[in-house]
């Protein structure tokens, strides 16, 4: 508990890619600024960290788009990727590591160390925050640590650290939702959710126990579970739920559009396709004129629904969905391209996947789970067409893929700053839920008024802005969820960060969010986010010496007329067109 300071200057909580680039950038800019780096794992690297990443696990990104503008991966880790090839889960921990070496963060960073609350100190003229964590027990071993066990420590173990400014970079795909399945506590096999298979993959993958599991949900996560198992010849019964979003949209590395080839990674960073995507803050780029001809015209959007419809289309043709049986057709998502954003995904395996549906080793099934009994899973099966199948007998382990919190997984104080924050939150007050009722209402009207074409986009069901909270949870056989009835729900507000990034109304500027965006070029989108935090905590573009500033910032100036440019109606501008737009991807929960 000694290693950890009872004060630091910038406190970051994470040490993933986003939580790595924002404190380089930061200690580029301010040498001498005292920060402090705080994460719950065992070694560094966020979704990367080492004991997140199997065998089998890769990045969507091929060599050449997975790294840092100032650090090259293939010099980092020689001979690891070749041109062509996905990077390994590994060799992407392997990088962020050296990435950390390279720009003396390790010093900096403290591993096994879970952040619970922060705690707004609104009465202090500079702000500032008190956090509590649960700090690693004495011995852990250094960031690049194999993993080893952490048990929880008592309460008395908790250590309080104040800091001047926060920069929470826990990203969205950090924190798994919680099991909630009726049965759930009495189920005998194995019961986890992808996050804690990845952990887990190694003995289960070669356990001589484990003949056949079960996979639930459709997403990329799932698909990473299924290969996994069925290429070790494990018969996997793959559960997509009928009621949910579908499977997800997954392409190959290259597609053809007409006779052009093109890689997926960069065809998202080519400006004509932002064109023809529904964007508010499109029209910086100096091409508003396009943009308008596109989403404010019968004919522009006759032709931006043909294209994602085009597009859709040829990935389906091209993964050969529709000519590989009736297996892999459901597999087929049930929405266009465009209501995904960031949600498609790269088919980015050794083996063709399909070809497990195809020889037996995978069924797909489009039902809902009813329940968990012994070692069985039993069907819903009304209005589905498995209603020959009402159970899946015998399963030796139950694998949830089914999202993820949107939540950063800490308790910010007070509650009744939430509302100013922008984070998500149950505790809004009457009068906060109204205020934000209207500017919402507000950003509907442009936003709809802009882009028409999203008034007829696919509904998001009100149960998928819910999270299960256990009360009680069991740990028998590793698992963590609580049995329904023994379960709260909450109905959590959208984030409502200015920028998808800083509060809308925090005068102390002590408080960023980082990485609460999902993108296809995630590293890209980091860097971005770490040089726009520095300027915005330290109230200044140009870099100080000094060390980053504790003063509290001027006055913002008057705010300009557009919605996209005002620090309390961008937010819902942002969420309401993500809700709008992103309504089948994670991104639909963020603003």
């Amino acid at each position: 508990m000694d290693d950890i300071p009872d004060h630091t200057d910038v406190l970051i909580i994470g040490a993933g890619i986003q939580g790595l680039v924002a404190a380089k950038t930061l200690l580029q800019l301010s040498p001498h600024t005292d920060l402090l780096i705080l994460d719950s794992q065992h070694s560094i690297g966020g979704v990367w960290a080492k004991e997140n990443c199997y065998s089998d696990l890769k990045t969507n990104n091929q060599l050449g788009t997975f790294e840092f503008t100032d650090y090259d991966l293939a010099e980092a880790c020689p001979g690891k990727v070749r041109k062509g090839e996905h990077i390994p889960g590994e060799v992407a921990h392997d990088y962020l590591y050296k990435y950390a070496e390279k720009f003396k963060l390790l010093e900096r960073v403290r591993l096994g160390c879970k952040v619970l609350t922060a705690e707004h100190l609104l009465d202090h003229e500079n702000g500032g925050w008190r956090v509590s964590v649960i700090p690693k027990p004495a011995g852990t071993a250094n960031p690049k640590a194999d993993v080893g066990h952490i048990s929880t420590p008592s309460s008395t173990s908790i250590k309080t650290i104040t800091a001047s400014k926060i920069l929470v970079c826990t990203g969205v795909t950090s924190s798994p939702l919680p099991i909630s399945l009726p049965g759930s506590s009495s189920f005998l096999p194995p019961l986890l959710t992808f996050h804690d298979f990845r952990r887990q993959a190694s003995a289960l993958l070669n356990s001589p126990t484990i003949k056949h599991v079960a996979i639930y949900g459709g997403s990329k996560a799932a698909y990473d579970a299924v290969y996994a198992f069925a290429s070790r010849s494990i018969n996997v019964t793959w559960i997509i739920r009928a009621s949910g979003h579908g499977p997800a949209w997954m392409a190959p590395p290259h597609i053809y559009l007409g006779p052009l080839r093109c890689w997926l990674e960069l065809l998202v960073t080519i400006r004509p396709l932002n064109w023809l995507s529904p964007c508010i803050w499109g029209d910086r780029d100096g091409f508003g004129f396009i943009r308008r001809l596109f989403h404010e015209t019968r004919v522009g959007r006759f032709v931006v629904r043909n294209f994602w419809e085009k597009l859709g289309g040829d990935v389906v043709v091209q993964s050969g969905l529709r000519e590989k049986g009736p297996g892999v057709a459901k597999l087929t998502p049930k929405e266009s391209a465009l209501w995904y954003g960031a949600g498609i995904s790269i088919l980015n395996y050794e083996t063709d996947i399909h070809q497990y549906i195809q020889n037996g080793t995978v069924n797909v099934l489009r039902n809902d789970i009813d329940r968990l009994e012994g070692r069985n899973v039993l069907l819903k099966v009304n209005g589905t067409v498995d209603e020959a199948l009402p159970k899946i007998p015998e399963v030796d382990a139950l694998i949830c893929s089914t999202g993820w919190r949107w939540d950063s997984g800490i308790t910010i104080l007070p509650t009744t700053d939430h509302a100013n924050l922008g984070i998500p939150s149950a505790s809004y007050t009457p009068a906060q839920r109204a205020a934000w009722d209207v500017l919402d209402a507000q950003a509907d009207a442009e936003v709809l008024a802009r882009f028409p074409i999203l008034a007829t986009g696919p509904s998001i069901s009100k149960e998928d802005m819910v999270i299960a909270k256990p009360i009680k949870a069991s740990t028998a056989n590793g698992k963590l969820q609580a049995e329904p009835e023994k379960q709260m729900n909450e109905e959590l507000t959208p984030w409502r960060l200015f920028r998808g990034i800083a509060p809308p109304s925090n005068p102390h500027r002590d408080i960023l969010f980082l990485g609460m965006i999902t993108s296809l070029q995630t590293i890209l989108r980091s860097e971005v986010m770490a040089l726009w935090a520095y300027a915005y905590l330290n109230d200044a573009m140009a870099p100080s010496p000094e060390g980053l500033s504790t003063r509290r910032p001027a006055a913002a100036p008057p705010p300009p007329s557009s919605i996209d440019h005002h620090p309390k109606h961008a937010p819902p501008a942002i969420s309401q067109t993500t809700d709008w737009l992103y309504e089948t991807a994670l991104f639909s929960r963020f603003c």
